[in-house]
């Protein structure tokens, strides 16, 4: 795992070569919506893409984590369907229904059955190198959806903010730090907050946390968790003890958001001593967003060696998949 944390910056490089290399060729070009299907670590990248493409992309971008889509899904839908594997079984379903629904498919995957139908129908697809876990793969998925977009004109060249997260990741010279946080949050479990725009790189975390570092923790999203969640602070101090609070902030974030975060932490200091704030570098939202991503993994596996776990291991994944297929 660390080898492949490690190598996020050259699977990025070699994610823009495919991309460079991919020949997309639109069937509709009077594209309204946009659905990406996938689960995991191929749903995450999708994530990244929303959040980056927001205030540009005029079609709106919607991401499905289950078996079915919406009933809004037609002809005029671009659907991106990103399974790593090409086998999982919720993705293959939720085609399966877009396809009946005449939407315009275009897919992300390594192989296995996805690619059986994709290339049976002729639809667009990137082909991507294979054999590690999902999750070390957003290099992949992000660039990917982003080269899909581009060639179906829905957005504008990607390329230079792209470089900026690159060489971000190249550059990364806070390992350190992040294994000082994997230290303190140790024993924790950790509270991720952010505005909207950061939302992808908390669920991120998350998601690492748990696979990773075999590590429960959840996330809400500024101001939203002022209307609700923030009420929740008042518990003991010797359960508050256990949950550590961790801001993901950028100075583009709106200027109120800004200011309830800085109030939230003060109010969550009366239940626990246990908040810290990770800031963005980086100029562009793209690249923070790499810059972001790139650190939570590194703390992730520093908190699976202080957890005493194997970060590659997903033993009830694996259970949870035996017992599914002897029920097919």
């Amino acid at each position: 795992m660390e080898q492949l944390i490690a190598g996020f910056g050259a699977q990025l490089r070699e994610a823009i070569e495919l991309a460079k290399g991919a020949r997309i060729q639109p069937k509709q070009n009077d594209i309204r919506s946009i659905l990406l299907i996938g689960m995991g670590g191929s749903a995450f990248g999708g994530e990244i893409v929303k959040s980056y493409i927001a205030s540009s992309c005029k079609a709106p971008f919607s991401i499905v984590r289950d078996y079915t889509i919406p009933a809004w899904v037609g002809p005029h839908t671009l659907v991106i369907v990103s399974s790593y594997s090409g086998n999982t079984e919720e993705t293959l379903a939720a085609l399966d229904q877009a396809m009946k629904q005449g939407a315009e498919i275009a897919a992300i995957t390594s192989g296995g059955k996805l690619l059986d139908i994709v290339r049976e129908h002729s639809y667009n697809h990137i082909l991507v190198p294979g054999g590690n876990p999902p999750r070390t793969a957003a290099g992949y998925s992000i660039v990917q959806q982003l080269s899909i977009l581009h060639g179906y004109s829905l957005i504008q060249d990607f390329y230079t903010d792209l470089e900026e997260g690159v060489v971000m990741v190249e550059e990364f010279d806070d390992k350190e730090a992040a294994q000082s946080l994997a230290q303190v949050i140790s024993g924790c479990i950790p509270a991720i907050y952010s505005s909207p725009e950061l939302e992808a790189i908390s669920i991120r975390w998350r998601q690492q946390f748990a696979e990773n570092s075999k590590n429960l923790a959840w996330h809400h999203v500024l101001p939203e968790m002022n209307h609700n969640e923030l009420v929740g602070w008042v518990q003991p101090k010797d359960v508050m003890e256990k949950v550590y609070a961790i801001f993901l902030e950028r100075e583009q974030d709106h200027p109120r958001t800004r200011v309830r975060a800085k109030l939230t932490r003060e109010i969550i200091r009366q239940a626990t001593r246990n908040v810290c704030t990770v800031p963005a570098k980086g100029e562009g939202l793209l690249g923070q967003m790499l810059y972001l991503l790139h650190y939570g993994d590194w703390v992730s596996l520093y908190l699976a060696q202080e957890n005493a776990e194997d970060p590659v291991q997903i033993k009830s994944i694996d259970h949870l998949k035996t017992e599914l297929g002897k029920l097919e």
